[in-house]
């Protein structure tokens, strides 16, 4: 191949790659004035072209019905194409749809199964509902070290709100005296 084509396909590379960013942009700047329905149409573009980010914004206004109806099954769709790819909030907001049975069959085991991925990942809302999943058996087998474990971390990280609600799941279970 000639280096002149070489270049070209570098060249054609990088204006793909900024059009998508522009495009993901756009979507923001219009989430940010209140056009919901352009900021969807936006991220849905990029989000068919495999977008992490867009693919979880795309199921996230279905799931709360802003620029669009809302939607569970559709948003459960869009979460997983996000979450597969690792993108934690998503993966914590599909194995809510799936313990909540929104969208989809509720399944505590795959629900369990995505808030471990997200757990993993260091997200606090996910740490605490995995530490809750142990206490309680669902999704896995009922595990007070697992549960200990989780609700550590939980408490250590960064978000106040979970600090909190993981703190009264420590103690009303006694979970430091394991």
């Amino acid at each position: 191949m000639s280096l002149k084509k070489i270049l070209s396909l570098f060249l054609l590379s990088f204006i793909l790659i900024g059009s998508s960013n522009a495009d993901y942009g756009d979507g923001d700047n219009a989430y940010a004035e209140g056009d919901y329905q352009g900021a969807i149409l936006e991220w849905l573009q990029v989000a068919e072209q495999g977008d992490a980010r867009a693919q979880y914004n795309v199921a996230w206004m279905y799931a709360h019905g802003k620029g669009t109806a809302q939607d569970f099954q559709e948003a459960a769709t869009w979460y997983e194409k996000s979450a597969d790819q690792g993108y934690v909030d998503a993966q914590y907001n599909l194995a809510n749809l799936y313990l909540r049975g929104n969208g989809v069959t509720q399944n505590d085991y795959l629900a369990f199964s995505w808030f471990i991925k997200a757990a993993e990942q260091g997200d606090a809302p996910a740490q605490y509902n995995l530490g809750r999943m142990y206490l309680l058996g669902k999704g896995s087998d009922k595990n007070i070290l697992e549960a200990r474990f989780w609700m550590k971390l939980a408490i250590e990280n960064d978000d106040e709100y979970i600090q909190i609600l993981a703190q009264e799941v420590w103690d009303e279970y006694k979970l430091g005296s394991y």
